[in-house]
């Protein structure tokens, strides 16, 4: 799945937790304009954590697909709100959260699995799917892509 999103300038992150129990911390620049992780086993239940400021209204925060067959999680700020668009097999869906988070603030952003549920959370604010179809894992863990944050490398 190709992504063309304009690269966030000054995103920092200061914590991507991918179920690794580790915690990287990270700035985004021009010079540095995306960060490659390993791929997250979100299986049918994965929490994937990170904080962010950032002053630009648009950009892309994360991604990741299942190799390009058609699951997928994209997660971005658009006209400062907080949006996860995702596809588990039953069709592309999009949670929205928030608004005005380019702020130059520290955000808490959460992105959850539990089953069909998907949940999205920015500064403890919830908004939550049910995804349709029958099949709501993610992908197969040997074809995934890497997390990319802030942007995707020019390929």
């Amino acid at each position: 799945m190709s992504v063309n999103v304009k690269t966030m300038r000054y995103i920092l992150f200061c914590l991507l937790s991918l179920s690794l129990n580790r915690n990287l911390a990270f700035v985004l620049d021009k010079q540095n304009p995306y960060s490659q992780f390993r791929k997250w086993n979100a299986g049918l239940n994965g929490t994937l954590e990170l904080e962010f400021k950032t002053d630009q209204p648009d950009g892309l925060l994360l991604y990741t697909d299942d190799g390009g067959t058609y699951d997928f999680f994209e997660l971005k700020l658009v006209n400062g709100a907080l949006r996860l668009r995702y596809n588990l097999g039953g069709g592309a869906q999009i949670i929205t959260v928030g608004s005005n988070l380019n702020d130059g603030h520290w955000h808490k952003v959460q992105v959850a699995r539990r089953d069909e549920h998907t949940s999205l959370s920015v500064d403890g604010i919830v908004q939550s799917k049910t995804s349709r179809g029958k099949e709501f894992a993610f992908g197969k863990f040997n074809t995934n892509s890497d997390v990319f944050v802030g942007g995707m490398p020019p390929s």
